[in-house]
């Protein structure tokens, strides 16, 4: 009876979001599995992280819940992580993320000296012909020389020669219905295209650097932002239809869902649609579940389908801003309009200082002002322009839509002029590794400490 009620106390603990400690268990348990195979010495700071996690969650989840997350972490890396030598392969999968010169696969089969083998991880292949666009849910084959790369995808193929097929139509149009657009409406190769898309490959290399080094680059990224904007305007549009509850909701998923499509799609997109169709299927059998519990369940999925996604920056950045706006989202959420857009950027810049430190190198002073800045000013403008060009080319009003796209070309050479003139004035800082590391440290060490004492203890 003692070690029953031992038992129950061990398992039970007190938390609105468990799931939340179970990813950050698969996650760790991934990343130790994936240093031990590609990078030398950095399992070592892993397993005291990974001890130091596991002592701290004791307190608000199962230790054994925990450990069971972190076990499935590690042998869900081990069946799926691949060491190929660098050489020349062919290749065949599912494009997972499409694009123009670059597109990710996954989930497919190499031919190394003769013999066909499994490659689930994904795979970043540059096409021989750099203008070239492929689309999400095509098939890929390719022949090229392979080489290893230290982040996500850990596998690049520089493509000799290649050839797509469609499996599934449905995947592969979106995308395809949004680049034959933008090319229509000569806007494929501005910034607010890339607001909308996340493909910033058309945008030329000089302004792409001004962006990345004012700390800006994750505003033109299919983020969490684009998606809840599109799932707010489609869910309001819905309304008007006189629908019921549950049905704006399965109609407002799929419609997302599409628009997820014909980003790529990107990690962040991939993960907000993950979470707002988690919130819809929770909301309509009438199921709270706190954010972050959300957010844990649908991170899960996403690194148990692909495992090597945990080295990418992009995830990671990605996570942990989502993660931070939603621990204090209950401080913001009765703040007045202003005051939210301000404590938005803040808070999800912050959150990124650690990881951006410690993977670049680089700080920009002005990231967080001119987030706030940009946000209300050239991001929500930008992408519910794309959406008006959209539904005036369905409805046959191409004339407006060539206004607006007017319209938003002048918005995208002011805005790099812009960016040319901040970018002298506010260079980015840059450290040297050691220096970097140390700061990316104490950096994380405040922001804790500031989640300690606005009560976040967990």
């Amino acid at each position: 009876m003692y070690n029953l009620f031992m038992l129950g106390g061990l398992l039970k603990r007190k938390t609105s979001f468990p799931f939340l400690y179970y990813l950050l268990a698969t996650m760790l348990g991934e990343l130790l599995v994936f240093a031990l195979d590609w990078t030398a010495g950095a399992w070592i700071p892993l397993i005291l992280i990974s001890t130091a996690v596991i002592l701290l969650s004791s307190r608000w989840v199962s230790p054994f819940i925990w450990l069971m997350f972190f076990v499935v972490g590690c042998l869900g890396q081990s069946l799926t992580l691949k060491t190929l030598d660098p050489g020349k392969v062919e290749y065949v999968g599912y494009i997972s993320r499409g694009g123009t010169g670059n597109v990710e696969a996954s989930m497919g089969r190499v031919l190394v000296e003769g013999k066909w083998m499994n490659l689930p991880v994904a795979v970043n292949i540059r096409l021989s012909d750099r203008k070239a666009a492929a689309f999400a849910g095509q098939i890929i084959w390719t022949a090229g020389t392979l080489t290893r790369q230290e982040s996500f995808p850990l596998f690049k193929i520089e493509s000799n020669i290649e050839a797509c097929v469609e499996r599934l139509e449905v995947f592969s149009y979106p995308g395809k219905y949004v680049t034959e657009l933008l090319s229509r409406y000569k806007l494929n190769d501005t910034i607010a295209a890339a607001v909308f898309t996340g493909d910033r490959s058309h945008i030329d290399f000089e302004t792409r650097e001004r962006i990345s080094n004012l700390g800006v680059a994750h505003l033109f990224a299919v983020s969490g932002l684009h998606i809840g904007l599109m799932y707010l305007l489609v869910h309001s549009a819905l309304s008007f239809l006189m629908l019921g509850r549950k049905t704006k909701l399965i109609l407002s998923i799929v419609l997302l869902f599409f628009y997820t499509l014909s980003t790529g799609p990107a990690i962040s997109a991939t993960r907000t649609f993950l979470m707002l169709l988690c919130y819809s299927l929770l909301k309509i059998i009438d199921y709270r579940q706190h954010p972050l519990n959300i957010l844990g369940f649908s991170g899960i999925i996403i690194v148990m389908a692909q495992p090597s996604i945990v080295a990418s920056i992009s995830f990671q950045l990605s996570f942990f801003a989502t993660a931070a706006l939603l621990i204090f989202l209950p401080a913001i959420e009765n703040k007045n309009l202003l005051s939210q857009t301000l404590l938005v950027g803040a808070i999800a810049q912050t959150a990124i200082i650690p990881l951006s430190l410690s993977t670049f190198g680089t700080l920009s002073l002005a990231g967080i002002p001119l987030t706030v800045v940009m946000v209300p000013v050239f991001v929500v403008p930008s992408y519910l322009g794309m959406i008006f060009i959209l539904i005036a080319d369905l409805v046959g009003l191409q004339i407006v839509g060539s206004f607006i796209a007017g319209s938003l070309r002048a918005m995208s050479s002011l805005l790099g002029e812009v960016t040319t003139v901040i970018g002298g004035v506010i260079p980015a800082i840059r450290f040297e590794p050691l220096t970097a590391y140390l700061l990316s440290l104490l950096s994380l060490f405040l922001f804790f400490t500031l989640l300690w004492h606005s009560g976040h203890k967990p």
